[in-house]
């Protein structure tokens, strides 16, 4: 893994949009979710374990304020993963702490998943899609 992406930027990246797109730009859970993915689709993109780890920070954050956008929930399955193999060790128990945390956030299901429009869910398909070249 290139070590320019380590677990603790993709968190602390995810907590600052958040923070930023929330509480500065007042947009909601989706659109600030949205946002996340398309500034930083490079770094999402990067390989396996940046996107279950960005997705995993994004679900995290989501359950934590009480909703969770459609275009995420669905790839949660899919996408977050129970471990990594040639992961930096203190990535990897990060992650696997954050992956617990998850689960039992996850769990307890306080929390609504957010429908959101098909071009919302396009934009997302596509931004996930996107390669570095």
């Amino acid at each position: 893994m290139n070590d320019r992406i380590k677990y603790e930027a993709i968190k602390d990246a995810v907590e600052y949009g958040y923070d930023e797109y929330m509480n500065e730009e007042n947009l909601n859970i989706c659109q600030a979710t949205a946002k996340i993915l398309e500034e930083d689709w490079r770094e999402v993109n990067y390989s396996v374990f940046t996107k279950a780890s960005y997705f995993l920070n994004i679900a995290i954050m989501c359950i934590e304020k009480g909703e969770i956008a459609d275009f995420i929930y669905e790839r949660l399955d899919d996408i977050i993963i129970e471990s990594f193999q040639n992961i930096d060790e203190q990535d990897r128990f990060l992650y696997e702490q954050d992956f617990k945390e998850y689960n039992i956030l996850r769990a307890a299901q306080k929390y609504n998943v957010i429908e959101t429009s098909f071009s919302a869910k396009s934009r997302v398909d596509y931004l996930l899609n996107l390669k570095d070249t």
